[in-house]
């Protein structure tokens, strides 16, 4: 598929550690930008009994935390045929009214999920890339108050969740092109909008 409509679009990823601030910054941006379209990479996870599951080593649990257990090649597709007008995304907000902010002749997409940027042909079509980062105690203490389906089971976030951030994490760190976010700050709006900024944004009036 091609991309020969990308020119029209800034296109923001939003990546990693779990319980960072990755949905709620998106959620943010969903409601200020105008005109945004949203993608969530944990609506492409593989179904559960799938066969591109590994599971955890010593735990009789997918694990959840890697690349292959989401559908990163249909992701992708479906980013690309938003680009070129057929919409894909689980969420949009074509509102102009006053106060939203724009760049003139642009509509914004914003790539949400724990390693967006780190499947590399979506890495690629960004504009903007960010990378949230949390302390071990920081994201385990916020963990142990989510819910997930299938939930996690005991050593599933010593085994699984923090060593494969940890590996994530080491591969952004090496380009300069990703911005880090502290997830315990609360400026990673600004920061966005400060680069958006840059890029030309304005408020509409």
């Amino acid at each position: 598929m091609t991309l020969a409509k990308r020119d029209e679009w800034i296109i923001i990823g939003i990546s990693g550690v779990t319980c960072g601030g990755k949905t709620t910054l998106a959620n943010k941006l969903l409601d200020i930008l105008s005109p945004v379209y949203i993608f969530h990479q944990d609506k492409y996870f593989y179904p559960d009994d799938s066969p591109h599951h590994i599971k955890c080593d010593n735990l009789d649990h997918n694990n959840y935390d890697i690349l292959s257990s989401l559908n990163m090649s249909l992701m992708y597709d479906d980013i690309v045929s938003t680009i070129n007008g057929d919409n894909k995304s689980q969420n949009h907000n074509l509102d102009r009214s006053h106060g939203k902010i724009e760049v003139k002749g642009k509509k914004f997409m914003i790539v949400e999920g724990f390693t967006v940027i780190n499947y590399k042909p979506i890495m690629e079509i960004c504009h903007l890339r960010y990378f949230f980062v949390l302390d071990y105690a920081t994201c385990l203490n916020r963990r142990v108050y989510r819910l997930y389906d299938p939930p996690d089971i005991d050593g599933y976030f010593d085994q699984c969740v923090w060593p494969e951030h940890l590996k994530y994490r080491a591969e952004v760190e090496k380009d300069k092109r990703i911005t880090i976010l502290d997830g315990t700050r609360h400026d990673s709006l600004e920061t966005v909008l400060s680069n958006l900024a840059s890029m030309g944004s304005s408020k509409v009036l």
